[in-house]
């Protein structure tokens, strides 16, 4: 079961808000969900996450249960919102300690309004550095229908490696069956970035 970022990060001693040149994250409250539904209830934007919430509420309960979600602000303005899920690292012989929170799965969704300004890729590496010098796991993916062109450019950008393309192991909403695809990058490939 994933731990919740926002707890995690507490243990760890991790601040909040997080700020880039142009961005600040915090961890997504209650009082965020009708900004962030406005947008990520916009075809656009559902036919490349993992669902779509009927209702602001819905969306509310649905983050707000996995503790993964951080908002996005640019100035005052909910721009986008950032996943980042920390869970144990599968290990032969059942849980050890040294594989407990060792990785994350990071994601991105960036308001249409605001897209094409480079912040899903400010975003994307913002979470890269909180995932490995904020709670120190060892491995970061993320994942992707493999048609989701956007989002395969932000992730070789922030350096992750191509890992493997999946025929048909996502069943979309409208589309069917897709090709999806995972990045990764480890914290000694990160590390060596400079």
């Amino acid at each position: 079961m994933p731990t919740p970022f926002a707890d995690l990060a507490a243990r760890r001693g991790v601040a909040f808000p997080r700020r880039t040149e142009r961005l600040t994250l915090t961890p997504f409250v209650a009082d965020d969900a009708d900004a962030v539904f406005a947008f990520c209830r916009l075809e656009e934007v559902w036919t490349w996450t993992s669902g779509r919430a009927e209702s602001a509420a819905e969306l509310r309960e649905s983050y707000l249960a996995t503790g993964d979600q951080l908002t996005v602000r640019a100035g005052e303005a909910i721009i986008g919102v950032g996943k980042l899920a920390v869970q144990d690292a599968w290990s032969q012989g059942g849980p050890r300690e040294e594989a407990r929170d060792a990785q994350a799965e990071i994601g991105w969704t960036i308001d249409p309004a605001h897209a094409g300004r480079g912040y899903a890729t400010e975003l994307a590496d913002a979470l890269l550095e909180l995932a490995f010098t904020g709670l120190g796991v060892r491995r970061v993916e993320a994942g992707a229908f493999a048609d989701n062109a956007p989002s395969l450019r932000v992730m070789e950008k922030i350096g992750l490696r191509h890992e493997g393309t999946f025929t048909e192991e996502s069943l979309h909403l409208t589309r069917g069956w897709l090709d999806g695809v995972t990045y990764a990058m480890l914290a000694s490939e990160f590390d060596a970035r400079g």
